[in-house]
């Protein structure tokens, strides 16, 4: 988790110094701010820290399985936040997108209990992309109210990093730093590629078209971590995983061809 805090503030940073040079601006109000430090604590602190402790159960294709979630998540949201009902087709798409992660997890769901790790794992990752979902939620609303994204996802990570570093400090974590190159060829990776372009090219596109469509993204991540797992984990595919893969990616398609 210290690399976490390590990456996200060191993306931070880059993206303040970046502001600075081409003069964007870094002034918001009171309120602005309230709701700048809420996207980076959801999307930056708690999202990121509760599915780094479901890794620790779950393999990446699983983990990235639990994140497709995401998009049925959104639509609660907006039920709850908005009074934003979904269409009929979107129902269906969420359902069949439910079924095939219960298909997936079914022994551990029929099992389900705190101490089995993978029932634990399962259930991290689906707490941990409830709060991405708010924290997509938290982006569009910035986006609405004409924030600009870069200084705002700079901002965010700020906020996100210092609320992460409070919470380390409190728990007594060490805040060691490894020196070897690829350590540091990884952090500068995922600070530059995974965080200031990453999360700024997906927070542009929550503001073009909106939380429920940038989402798509959930459609794909899930096949490529599946084939990760598959090359480097050792996954075995079972005809559980094949179909509930398949209904959950469908489900999605469903959801976004609706928005």
């Amino acid at each position: 988790m210290v690399s976490v805090f390590y990456r996200f503030f060191l993306a931070s940073i880059i993206i303040i110094v970046f502001c600075i040079v081409k003069k964007f601006p870094l002034k918001f109000s009171i309120k602005e701010h309230f709701y700048i430090a809420l996207l980076g604590v959801f999307l930056f602190n708690i999202n990121y820290v509760i599915f780094y402790l479901s890794t620790q159960y779950l393999i990446s294709g699983f983990v990235a399985l639990c994140f497709s979630s995401i998009l049925f998540m959104n639509v609660l949201n907006n039920i709850i936040f908005h009074k934003n009902y979904p269409s009929l087709i979107t129902l269906i798409g969420g359902t069949i997108g439910a079924l095939g992660l219960f298909f997936i997890f079914y022994e551990e769901i029929s099992n389900f209990t705190f101490s089995s790790k993978i029932s634990y794992g399962i259930f991290l990752g689906i707490i941990a992309t409830y709060f991405a979902s708010l924290g997509n939620l938290v982006s569009a609303y910035t986006s609405k109210i004409s924030l600009p994204v870069i200084p705002v996802t700079g901002l965010g990570m700020l906020y996100g990093s210092f609320s992460l570093f409070l919470y380390l400090l409190f728990n007594q974590v060490s805040f060691s730093y490894e020196f070897s190159f690829s350590y540091n060829l990884s952090l500068i990776y995922l600070s530059m590629f995974g965080s200031v372009f990453g999360f700024t090219l997906y927070l542009s596109l929550i503001k073009k078209i909106g939380s429920n469509d940038a989402a798509y993204v959930a459609v794909i991540m899930p096949l490529i971590a599946l084939l990760v797992s598959t090359v480097f984990e050792g996954l075995k595919w079972e005809i559980n995983l094949f179909i509930g893969a398949s209904l959950v990616v469908f489900g999605n398609i469903l959801i976004l061809k609706k928005n």
